[in-house]
């Protein structure tokens, strides 16, 4: 029935019986899609973390700015796989189920995570390990696309209800605990030797046993209720056709929400440290380490009051703050200044920008196009905007030699998600008044 919480197979294994057990039915499903969530993302951003040792691998030169920005650019080629991917899986998630689809992401993006540990380096197999490589991480990409959003939408219709905006946060806080954690590991691997390769077999291994432990996932509320009262499938033609506004949106927020995220606590340490030498690389992994643990902390609480006080307000106030604290920044970084206190307000005003941002997109679609359109926007602003952040930002210093030039792009990033924002709103005006 539509109401019921129906698992898969009615012989649940012992692991699952203990963990409903434990924590309750509802509690063991939220658990285990917050853990395979941020091991998704843990596996998908251990490599920008580790950009700078796989740069020695697999793409040595003389000039170590030039090395840097070639494993930058693999960072860059999993958005472009992302479309494909959400294609594919959100079309089965809209038809098939979100519990099935995301045992497909998880298992997707586990096997280039193991086989990335096992590639021979540049000195070994030559271009032919640097393009099995970027296999690999258009394999992540590609399922990649369908986890992130999977997982939002699979808690939303379960939890969401009452306190949209903060279990929204929450789950994203669970992805940032991800690379949080491929921060705190990439800053204790040795440049020298083969222990990077552990990182890569370990979360392998456990994107398997995610794997099987999503093969007992419940299905959504809303899905078995469409299920119930099937309507016909609305094609990819006629979604573009008729929600092309509400699919640029979705872009332009998760490209924003991507880009300030890959910029601010990934890729902003790696610059200040060995591009301009104001930090040491030491400190430079701690950084990011501190930056991202009070990201974590902030976000369920940003959510928490955007339920409170609206999630449109919230996100506009939050997108602001961060602009003006982005602007002191820039200002600093042109006197060769770190100041760590804006660093840390302004990691806090991203965190209010961004956790409205996933409830504000789910509420434009209803259930049955939910998965395709927000992996698709998601992918498309992630394509264009987030993974290739690191990539245009280090373009941006080599070709105006500006220290600040990359905090520029950092601006217009957050102008574009505001933008989104504003345009929402005043889309629903013009409908009140004419509708």
């Amino acid at each position: 029935m539509a109401s019921e919480i129906i698992l898969k197979r009615t012989q649940a294994p012992r692991y699952a019986l203990t963990l409903e057990a434990i924590f309750g039915k509802k509690a063991s499903l939220l658990l285990i899609s917050l853990f395979g969530n941020s091991l998704g993302y843990f596996e998908y951003t251990i490599y920008g973390f580790l950009a700078p040792i796989l740069a020695l691998h697999f793409f040595p030169n003389e000039d170590p700015t030039v090395s840097l920005m070639k494993a930058f650019g693999i960072v860059a080629v999993a958005p472009f796989a992302k479309p494909l991917g959400a294609l594919i899986f959100g079309y089965l998630g809209d038809t098939k189920g979100r519990s099935i689809t995301l045992r497909y992401t998880m298992i997707g993006i586990a096997i280039p995570t193991f086989i990335v540990g096992c590639l021979p380096t540049y000195k070994d197999w030559g271009l032919l390990a640097v393009v099995l490589l970027v296999l690999c991480r258009i394999l992540q990409g590609t399922f990649m696309s369908a986890e992130s959003d999977g997982v939002r939408i699979y808690v939303f219709e379960h939890f969401g209800q009452k306190f949209p905006c903060f279990i929204s946060s929450f789950i994203s806080s669970g992805a940032y605990t991800g690379i949080g954690l491929a921060a705190l590991v990439a800053s204790q691997i040795p440049s020298e030797g083969e222990v990077w390769r552990w990182v890569f077999y370990g979360s392998g291994v456990c994107g398997l046993l995610i794997y099987i432990l999503r093969g007992h996932l419940a299905e959504t509320p809303p899905f078995l209720h469409l299920q119930q009262n099937p309507k016909k499938t609305i094609s990819l033609k006629n979604i573009l056709r008729t929600r092309w506004p509400s699919l640029i949106r979705t872009a332009m927020i998760c490209g924003s929400v991507g880009g300030i995220y890959h910029f601010y606590l990934v890729f902003q340490g790696t610059y200040l440290s060995r591009v301009l030498h104001l930090i040491s690389p030491e400190f430079s992994s701690h950084l990011s380490l501190y930056l991202i643990g009070l990201y974590v902390f902030t976000l369920p609480l940003a959510g928490w009051i955007a339920d409170r006080w609206g999630y449109v307000r919230v996100g506009r106030v939050g997108g602001i703050t961060t602009i003006g604290l982005a602007l002191i920044n820039l200002i600093l970084i042109i006197d060769g200044i770190i100041f760590i206190p804006t660093m840390l307000l302004t990691t806090i005003s991203m965190a209010f920008f961004v956790a409205p941002g996933y409830l504000f997109l789910t509420q434009q679609y209803d259930v049955s196009i939910r998965f395709r359109c927000l992996s698709l926007g998601h992918a498309v602003g992630s394509m264009i905007f987030s993974g290739t952040t690191p990539v245009i930002c280090l373009s941006l210093w080599q070709i105006t030699g500006l220290s600040y030039a990359p905090f520029i792009y950092f601006l217009f990033l957050i102008i574009m998600g505001i933008s989104a924002f504003i345009w929402r709103s005043k889309e629903n005006a013009y409908n009140a008044w004419f509708l």
